[in-house]
């Protein structure tokens, strides 16, 4: 995985890829609706983003029909959409789709095991 918002071109470059022994994926941020798929023995292809063909977990996350573009903004209406319906239902569902404080919690003691690892130069055992 690459992230960097500070390289020169790169407004918000995201981007992930996967690479299996026959084949691989790579999906980039800043051409979010196109995932790359490459094979050894045929073609590469490029699966444009299209509810239609979603499973129906992920269609609920894809508000707009194929060829209209969906992002960043989208990303905080879905987190939007899962807080509140934690809220409508009273309790917070078994995995949510948001970070916790736990998971707050937990990303503060990985920052303190970074700082200490590289202040005693050793590994350090979260």
């Amino acid at each position: 995985m690459t992230v960097s918002q500070v390289t020169a071109g790169r407004k918000n470059s995201i981007r992930f890829e996967v690479a299996g022994s026959r084949s691989a994926l790579a999906w980039d941020g800043e051409a979010p609706n196109t995932l790359h798929v490459g094979y050894r023995n045929r073609a590469n292809e490029a699966a444009i983003r299209d509810p239609a063909l979603l499973s129906a977990t992920a269609r609920s996350f894809a508000d707009y029909p194929g060829g209209h573009a969906e992002g960043f903004p989208d990303t905080f209406k879905q987190l939007f959409r899962a807080v509140y319906a934690d809220i409508a239902a009273g309790r917070k569902s078994p995995a949510p789709l948001y970070a916790t404080f736990a998971d707050g919690h937990r990303e503060v003691l990985l920052c303190e095991a970074i700082l200490r690892s590289h202040r005693e130069n050793r590994w350090v055992v979260l």
